[in-house]
């Protein structure tokens, strides 16, 4: 089973127009689809489709309309690259936590029928607070087997603190035994933001899967209540507050 656990942390720094930081940490899971029945068997505490401490419902993710999730990413991811995606999907997620869940990103990787190596990602973005779906997909970069890069223009809404004149720079590393997702935001090409994910891989068994939920018991509650907590600090410092533009591109 290729399946995981990832554990470590989360940093956001903004440096202007008012410099903000913090960090927390957190664990996310690593799941490839096919394994999904596998991974939630004989588990007390984990579900699949049931609630649970911690459970995995494919109503909150990427087109719930369609049945089957690695499909419907297959598609999205084919329709935006260009040429037909195939292969196991995996994705690195939060779970639901006493039947609630939030994610501000979860990644979805297309890999080789080995499962050694990804061949295309995508993030799919969650705003806050419209809970609208953005999804953006990414051929996995050739040069490197670990790690690929990736830089676009915004397209999406998803800080109300934050114009839409912006370019990201994003970095991917792993997943492996590390997983790094770097993402830099510049205005007028100066740095105004940068997030950091570094985690750590552990294996997906039952003593991992039991410290995961001692040692975050209310995760996706507590991202929730950040996220607005730290939109409060940066109204109070006197950032500006952009309200949502009309154009956004929504994928749900």
């Amino acid at each position: 089973m290729k399946s995981s656990l990832y554990f470590g942390e989360v940093r956001h720094q903004r440096k202007s127009p008012k410099k903000h930081a913090f960090s927390y940490r957190v664990f996310m899971t690593h799941l490839f689809l096919d394994e999904l029945s596998e991974v939630f068997q004989k588990r007390w505490f984990w579900s699949l489709d049931r609630l649970n401490l911690s459970s995995f419902f494919r109503k909150d993710y990427h087109k719930p309309e369609h049945h089957d999730l690695a499909d419907a990413v297959r598609l999205t991811m084919s329709k935006q690259l260009g040429y037909e995606v195939k292969g196991p999907v995996s994705i690195i997620t939060h779970l639901r936590t006493f039947g609630y869940c939030f994610n501000p990103v979860s990644f979805y990787y297309c890999w080789n029928e080995e499962k050694s190596k990804p061949h295309a990602l995508m993030a799919e973005i969650t705003n806050t607070p419209w809970h609208e779906r953005y999804a953006k997909c990414f051929r996995w970069d050739k040069k490197d087997q670990d790690k690929s890069k990736h830089s676009f223009a915004k397209e999406f809404h998803v800080s109300p603190f934050m114009g839409m004149n912006i370019n990201y720079d994003w970095r991917f590393l792993g997943p492996a035994d590390k997983l790094k997702v770097d993402m830099i935001l510049r205005e007028n090409k100066e740095i105004l933001f940068t997030a950091h994910l570094n985690l750590a891989n552990k294996e997906l068994n039952s003593a991992n899967m039991a410290w995961a939920l001692i040692r975050f018991p209310f995760l996706t509650f507590r991202i929730t209540f950040g996220i607005y907590w730290h939109a409060l600090l940066l109204r109070l410092k006197g950032c500006k507050f952009y309200p949502h533009p009309k154009n956004s591109i929504s994928t749900s």
